[in-house]
């Protein structure tokens, strides 16, 4: 097994909630904000997990985006399946994260494993119907901020057809 330890400086010292964050609703003041760092200060040594997911363009594990393309993404609104092959290009990314509190320096260890699989592995799994709505249901639960954050403002619905038409065929 290969393990790889990173670490960016930019991350280093900042606070947990001004690395955290960055998504949609979140900001200085802002209720989730200061949720996120109520948690952060209450750990205590035991090790807290979190899933996150997304769809996403190819099989990429990394992939940062620069601020401007931020923008671009949240203000332009691209489609991140430009040809139209969602069954091709889509990937379902989940994220295993995991925090701990250091009982010396009291800094935040922070661990992230990324699983990615193509989004039409959903069309063999045996609960494809429940795992392809539930997916679809997400999606459209998702307010205009979380598909801009997400990249997927573009592309929602045309995902939630694709889902719900591999809902629907099982």
């Amino acid at each position: 097994m290969l393990s790889l330890v990173v670490v960016a400086d930019r991350k280093i010292r900042q606070t947990a909630a001004g690395d955290s964050c960055a998504g949609a609703g979140f900001g200085p003041g802002t209720r989730p904000t200061d949720l996120i760092n109520r948690v952060f200060d209450g750990l205590q040594g035991q090790a807290v997990e979190r899933y996150n997911w997304s769809i996403q363009s190819g099989d990429a594990l990394y992939h940062p985006l620069s601020d401007l393309e931020r923008i671009d993404r949240a203000t332009n609104r691209p489609s991140r399946f430009p040809d139209g092959d969602i069954d091709a290009q889509a990937f379902i990314r989940v994220e295993r994260q995991t925090l701990r509190k250091l009982p010396v320096s009291r800094d935040i260890l922070f661990t992230i494993r990324v699983h990615l699989d193509p989004l039409n592995v959903l069309a063999r799994h045996p609960e494809r119907a429940t795992l392809a709505a539930s997916f679809a249901e997400q999606l459209l639960a998702l307010d205009l901020a979380q598909l801009d954050y997400k990249g997927m403002t573009a592309d929602r619905d045309r995902l939630v057809a694709f889902l719900n038409q591999m809902a629907n065929a099982a």
